[in-house]
């Protein structure tokens, strides 16, 4: 076995002691580097990645998770996945929802058992760019069924938050290819939140359209969230 030199394994010993305590706690504790005590909070790729985002708990509940986002950061209802996954239960088949995860009919009734609107449309490729709101899309990914949600298009990108991989951005023909053409919009009494999920885009014209649900003061009207085509639900 080679023999590390001390002062190398010291420093190696405080880098290793440094990713442990950023990976587990999310804070470095830099009090004995210098004279000065100092802890700075570490943000990583991954917290960025999930920022204003429920994760989905199990492989049936993309959809759950989905509404869960949309539901805490896009309204500030304060709902937990798992609540919302007991909720959704009732008046379903268990077996059928572990196997076939939730729809957006069950979303649709508990949205609307909140005293909020949810409605679902059919709408093209170019209505992702005229979006004002982020709403639900399901995707078949080479068989396997999953919710995002589509905060919005611009120059052949779809931006996604998606329950299981975070904050994304797809190809337009590779989000149109899976993609059966409706989504789900949910609608509250009041402005969108200011958060990642409203407005983490990358383009000009997506910023502006949060800054006008900010300054909104009623309920928004359908036709006015980029969504004119067929009601479907």
């Amino acid at each position: 076995m080679q023999r590390i030199p001390m002062r190398r394994l010291t420093t190696l010993l405080l880098m290793l002691g440094l990713t442990a305590t950023a990976n587990a706690q999310s804070m470095v504790d830099v009090s004995r580097l210098g004279s000065m005590p100092v802890r700075k909070d570490v943000v990583t790729l991954r917290d960025l990645r999930y920022r204003d985002m429920v994760r989905q708990r199990y492989d049936f509940s993309c959809g759950s998770a989905a509404l869960a986002t949309l539901l805490n950061y896009g309204y500030g209802e304060h709902v937990s996945e798992p609540e919302m996954i007991r909720r959704m239960m009732v008046g379903t088949d268990a077996k059928t929802v572990v196997q076939q995860g939730f729809s957006m009919l069950d979303m649709k009734r508990y949205v609307e058992g909140r005293g909020m609107q949810a409605r679902g449309f059919r709408v093209d490729a170019a209505a992702l760019y005229r979006l004002r709101m982020p709403v639900i899309a399901l995707l078949d990914l080479k068989g396997y069924k999953h919710f995002v949600i589509v905060k919005g298009a611009e120059a052949g990108r779809v931006f996604v938050a998606d329950p299981a991989l975070g904050h994304r951005v797809m190809n337009e023909n590779d989000f149109t290819r899976g993609w059966n053409g409706i989504v789900l919009a949910v609608i509250g009494d009041r402005p969108l939140l200011d958060s990642a999920l409203v407005n983490n885009r990358e383009s000009l014209a997506l910023r502006r359209r949060v800054e006008t649900l900010g300054s909104a003061t009623q309920p928004v009207p359908v036709v006015e969230l980029g969504l004119v085509r067929a009601d479907l639900f």
